[in-house]
This record gives C-alpha cells, structure tokens and sequence, in this order.
C-alpha cells in the first residue's frame, strides 16, 4: 500500500471523525454548515448560504460549460425535547427515522450538554418489561438535575435538538470505523477533499458542491437548492446499507457489501412515489467513469427507501441526475460502521466524473445503453 494512499485514508477518516461529532439533528444544521462554511470557502470562487440552510460551493468555469452539481446532505436523525418535567427529566419526539429499541440507556447531548436516556432498574422490571422495546412515550433524557429550573438555567427549551452522544472510532481493522452521524458527514468530508484535490486544475465544467438540509426528514433542502441551482446535471452522494451481515442476506435482502467499492443505485424506492430510477445516461456515464478510473463499483437496488436524488431528478423540467453510495452497515444507529477503503474509492470516482464533465458529455435518453 503506497504512502499517498495510507495518508488520504487517514485525512478522510480524521475530517470524518471531526464532522461526525459536531451536532447536526435535522433543522438544527447550523454547526455543521458553519464549519463546511469554514473548510470550503478558501477553495471555491463563491459560496453562498440559502434561508434553510443549504450551502453553495461553486468552481466557475473559464469559458462556457455544463454545470455539474455534487451534493451531500449535512443533517443526522435525533430527537426533539417535547416538554420538560417539573423534576427536569424531558419528554422526546423522534427526528428522522430513529430506531426506538436503540434508544434506551444511550448517553445523548442537549445543546451539547451530556444526558442519558433512562432505563428501569433491572431489579423492578417484570419478566414481561424486560421482554419488551418501551415506546418513544415511556422514554427521557436525565441530564443530572432534580427540577426544570436547572435545565431552563442552561438555556434548554421544548424544540431543542437531542443527538446521540456516541464518537466515531476504529474497530480492530483500522480500516474500518463506527459511530453516530457517519450517514451523511462521510460524504460531506468527501466533498471537502474533492475540492482540495480539484484546487487549481482547470475544470471542464462549472461545478457547484452543495451541502443540503433536512434530508433525513423528507429531502427538503435538495429540492430547494437544486431548484435555485438548476443544474445540467446532478450527482447526489449519501450512504446506504449494507448486507453481507448475519441478520441481513446479500443475496436475498440486500446486495451490498463494505469494502467492495462505492455503490451505484440503480432504483430505490419502488412502488412508493418516493424514490428513482437510474438516469439512463447518467448511469452509463458513471459506469465509464469508475471502468476507464479503475474505481470499483457495486451495482445495486434500494428498494426500501431513497437518497436525495429522488427529490432532485423531479425538479423544474426533470434534472438527469446519480447516486454515488458509500455502503455502511447498522444504518440509523449511533453504531453506523463503514470501511475508509470504499470512502476513498467513492472520493476518486466523482474526482474522476468532475474531470470528465465536459460539453461533449451526451445526456441523451436515447443514446443511452437500452435494457
């Protein structure tokens, strides 16, 4: 393994493992916005920040060309404080698709402050409570104190954002890592070293970098950014689970693994109105990408959920737009596990694609490979 690689795998895992522990619940985006702020204004020609919150990072060509834009979405899934108990315990709703059995005895944090969501001694559980996932309205956060004039005294309010309190480490393969919110600051760290490693280099197209809001909650700020935006095409990148695990069958379940490459979804989504279907022509030309790159690829279906791309592709006249996935393992849980191996082959195929977006580019349903 050469030194150069050994050094983007520890620069990508780093910027990963510092995004990762900045606090970002949908709707509550603006810490992890501020430092990609930071990051990304020395290596653009303009950025800009919409309302929302969705961030606006664009390379402007020297002469007339396509305009690529290369998503990510900044937000993770949490809860929000429903209300505070006189004794300052608080009540929780669900942001994002929170799994509730992974809830109970996780150490959270409340405008940063450290909690703990409850747990009933083993000693006073009944045969049928220790059998049993207590619902979201059983549940709250105890943050150390006996009444809610202490928690007020922090400045802690109903609407408050709660996330799980959990960093992102190496397992025994270094190779690998695990912990909260890797869905979807992975991909914003990619998104950071694909503009360093874009710095200075003519680009064939004006590439816009967009970090978006309130992905985990309905893909809001993809539609708002590519609207403003309206792109010649698009390349959303995101995470996405991965089978090859004992409870998950590769071949029944899920075919994705960690560690075989990046993922191309095909479909997601299917049978809802919520989802996509592969761009004929963006699928073709990322194919030839990652093939001429020497960049593996999984090809896949996602057929239970979706990325950002099915709201981008539905925009104003329909924008031809890809997915690029980053597989990880234990999705929506404070234990998301994925390998810096696939991050960084994801990293080398849109640095590829950017350097290959040029005019000649067909996007052409039609001349796209049929079946």
């Amino acid at each position: 393994m050469g030194e150069d690689t050994v050094a983007l795998k520890r620069r990508l895992r780093d910027l990963t493992l510092e995004l990762a522990a900045i606090d970002g619940v949908s709707g509550h985006e603006q810490p992890v916005v501020a430092r990609l702020v930071e990051l990304l204004r020395p290596l653009v020609d303009r950025l800009e920040v919409d309302s929302y919150g969705n961030l606006f990072a664009t390379r402007v060509a020297r002469e007339p060309a396509p305009h690529l834009m290369v998503s990510a979405h900044s937000d993770e899934i949490g809860l929000l404080v429903k209300s505070i108990e006189p004794d300052g315990f608080l009540r929780l709703e669900k942001v994002g698709g929170v799994i509730e059995s992974l809830l109970v005895g996780r150490h959270v944090r409340v405008r940063g402050y450290r909690g703990v969501i409850g747990v009933k001694a083993g000693h006073l559980q009944t045969p049928e409570e220790r059998n049993r996932v207590p619902g979201l309205r059983e549940l709250y956060v105890d943050l150390g104190f006996d009444s809610a004039e202490a928690v007020h005294a922090l400045g802690i309010r109903v609407g408050d954002a709660v996330a799980y309190d959990e960093p992102v480490e190496e397992l025994a393969n270094s190779d690998r890592i695990s912990g909260k919110a890797l869905d979807n600051r992975v991909s914003c760290a990619v998104l950071v070293l694909l503009l360093e490693r874009l710095a200075g280099v003519a680009l064939p197209c004006t590439l816009t970098v967009v970090v978006t809001v309130q992905e985990e909650v309905g893909l809001r700020g993809a539609q708002m950014a590519t609207y403003r935006l309206a792109p010649t095409a698009a390349i959303v990148v995101d995470t996405i689970p991965a089978g090859g695990t004992p409870d998950v069958d590769y071949y029944r379940d899920l075919g994705i693994k960690i560690g075989a490459g990046p993922v191309l979804a095909l479909a997601s989504g299917m049978g809802s109105t919520h989802g996509h279907l592969a761009n004929p022509a963006m699928r073709d030309f990322l194919l030839r990408v990652a093939e001429e790159a020497g960049v593996p690829i999984q090809r896949a279906l996602f057929p239970r959920s979706t990325s950002d791309v099915a709201a981008v592709h539905l925009v104003r006249g329909g924008i031809p737009a890809g997915v690029v996935n980053i597989p990880r393992r234990y999705a929506h849980s404070p234990v998301e596990t994925l390998d810096l191996n696939d991050v960084s082959a994801t990293l080398a195929l849109l640095e590829a694609t950017v350097r290959r977006f040029d005019s000649e580019v067909s996007l052409d349903f039609l001349a796209s490979e049929w079946g």
